[in-house]
């Protein structure tokens, strides 16, 4: 009996001893061939080729503070899990030059060291939130900080991890947020490793969108760019003051060529230019300095339209004739490749308009063939995993026969679409009668086009311009790239009675009609237009990167929350008893001798 005790022992201190020599093994192996195997549907947890890209350019440590640290709720506690995770990539991509810790910097503080905190993260323009309070709770001076810094080489670039959304639940918020956590650090990243921020620019000065009517994409941008507004008309007297010294230093030379070396000058220093709905012609002086901006490598998103149609005037008289108004844009365009016709976009997929109906005398929300959604297409990253774009008032594209020149639809109206020529009636009376589908077989008409290859200047055969400016002539690039847009309002977000800025793309109309967020793609597209742009990391391809969160179904919970909490409780008991019993069978049928 002593013997066979012995024994027992024996193999069990074997087994001990073998199975530690097995994990030993396995820990070696695992440190010397180290793998990562991404199971999920999305790739959640693998870095795009344009982010590894761009950590082989680090030559040097990066460090990372997020502050989304301590005692947070579950929404914010998944925003932290994912932040971690996608760092951990980065910093296993970069062989570790990428460092990153969760520092909660308001712990243990005193009033009057929060505040002081609070203050300088305001003043870097990091996020600062407050929880929701649930109404059994007592209020609460509890703030969250879901942001952090990146510093490389001396220098720091913050990070905001949480993307507010006008109308969408906090649930909402974070998945989108998470979908875009690698391109936020990819981003700030790419600032380090340029040392500054590209500069964008907004034009001014012929009678664009103003700077209310671009609040929020201007607002957006601004997380990614430095963005300016740079008045690009000649004749106006605050174009004039922003080189006033430079025309008294140069007394010899005609105003109009300093004014035009100056700002030939000035848009060197931007990657892209925005020209968003002019409604005041160009000048040849004007549009020679946009086609050197190009010829030097700048690039242009041109949003523009050839009629103009108004809504206010719409429900203000009840019907409006289309005007026919010109930018004096449409010579240069050609040479570029690309033709805005004058005619509107009618389309049966379309938006609505809020209207009271003439027979029956009750209010509700029409579809309006004047606003169509806009199809993006997948197969370029510009436009890929968007949804619908919101139209209102749209052009169509046609393409020039330019060898040189690619040209890649972005945008394009469903297959259920037409045409309607300038003068176009639009009157409130259409909304009387249900659209005849057979009516709308125009097919799919383009909307916004991006255009690559070698450009050619306007002006290489037209000696006079050249002469009259006596300044330094690029005749053509071998590689460049713009978008142009046939729909000036495709940025305009809309503004409240009392001032406040809606998000791109949401109709307050509409939302109020149906009580429920109505949110377009507008805003997501037009970035993804500048980043094409601009980014020679190619970070564009991460942004359209689709993370999905496969959470909790509320209502399921609910009504199945008495079976799952019992379930939880009894099992394991019964996992207890019935191995017990199972036990105690085998060893009395063993050492019962």
């Amino acid at each position: 009996m002593i013997g066979k005790k012995v024994n027992v022992s024996r193999n069990i201190a074997l087994r001990i001893l073998l199975y530690a020599l097995v994990l030993v093994v396995f820990n070696f192996m695992a440190n010397e061939f180290y793998f990562r195997l991404d199971l999920t549907k999305e790739k959640r947890y693998t870095l795009s080729p344009s982010s590894v890209g761009l950590l082989n350019k680090l030559d040097d440590d990066l460090y990372v503070t997020i502050f989304l640290n301590g005692d947070l709720p579950i929404e914010y506690k998944q925003l932290q899990s994912a932040t971690r995770d996608i760092l951990n990539e980065y910093r296993l991509a970069s062989d570790g030059k990428i460092k990153f810790d969760f520092e909660d910097i308001l712990a243990d503080k005193d009033i009057k060291e929060k505040e002081a905190i609070l203050k300088d993260i305001f003043q870097k323009g990091l996020q600062i939130e407050q929880p929701d309070v649930r109404p059994d709770e007592a209020p609460t001076q509890k703030y969250i900080l879901p942001s952090g810094i990146v510093f490389y080489k001396g220098k720091e670039y913050p990070i905001n991890l949480l993307k507010r959304q006008f109308g969408k639940s906090l649930e909402v918020e974070i998945n989108n947020s998470i979908e875009l956590l690698e391109y936020e650090i990819g981003t700030a990243i790419r600032k380090g490793l340029s040392g500054k921020s590209i500069k964008v620019a907004l034009s001014s000065g012929h009678g664009e969108l103003s700077s209310t009517q671009t609040a929020d994409i201007a607002n957006s941008l601004s997380e990614f760019y430095s963005l300016d507004r740079i008045n690009l008309n000649l004749t106006d007297s605050n174009c004039y003051k922003n080189f006033a010294s430079d025309v008294v230093n140069n007394p010899q030379k005609p105003v109009f060529s300093v004014l035009v070396e100056g700002l030939i000058n000035q848009l060197k220093s931007y990657k892209s230019l925005i020209i968003a709905k002019p409604t005041l012609e160009f000048n040849e002086p004007e549009k020679y300095i946009l086609d050197q901006y190009v010829m030097n490598g700048g690039k242009i998103i041109f949003l523009v339209e050839n009629l103009l149609a108004e809504m206010d005037s719409v429900a203000k008289y009840g019907q409006v004739m289309t005007v026919n108004h010109s930018h004096n844009l449409d010579d240069i365009l050609f040479q570029y490749g690309i033709k805005v016709k004058p005619n509107l976009v009618q389309d049966i997929q379309c938006h609505g308009i809020p209207a009271i109906n003439q027979q029956t005398n009750r209010p509700g929300f029409w579809p309006w063939i004047f606003y169509p959604l806009f199809s993006a297409v997948d197969d370029n990253p510009v436009s890929r995993n968007l949804e619908n774009v919101w139209g209102r008032y749209c052009s169509t594209i046609d393409t020039t026969s330019r060898k040189t020149l690619k040209k890649t639809v972005l945008l394009r109206s469903s297959p259920q679409s037409r045409v309607a020529a300038n003068p176009v009636l639009i009157s409130l009376d259409i909304l009387k009668n249900r659209q005849d589908p057979s009516n709308f077989r125009n097919g799919n008409q383009i909307s916004a086009v991006l255009v690559e290859g070698e450009f050619i200047s306007p002006f290489r055969y037209r000696d006079g311009v050249k002469r009259s400016f006596d300044l330094p002539f690029s005749e053509s690039i071998e590689q460049n790239s713009m978008i142009v847009i046939s729909d000036g309002d495709l940025i305009r977000n809309q503004v409240s009675s009392d001032g406040r800025v809606y998000p791109l793309g949401y109709d307050k109309f509409a939302s109020k009609q149906f009580s429920t967020p109505v949110e377009f793609a507008n805003k997501k597209f037009f970035l993804n237009c500048v980043d094409y742009l601009c980014d020679e990391n190619n970070l564009i391809e991460v942004r359209s990167k689709e993370v999905i969160l496969r959470l909790l179904d509320k209502s399921k919970l609910k009504n199945e929350k008495l079976f799952w909490q019992s379930f939880n409780m009894i099992l394991p008991i019964l996992i207890i008893l019935i191995f017990g019993f199972v036990n105690s069978f085998y060893r009395k049928r063993r050492w019962a001798r």
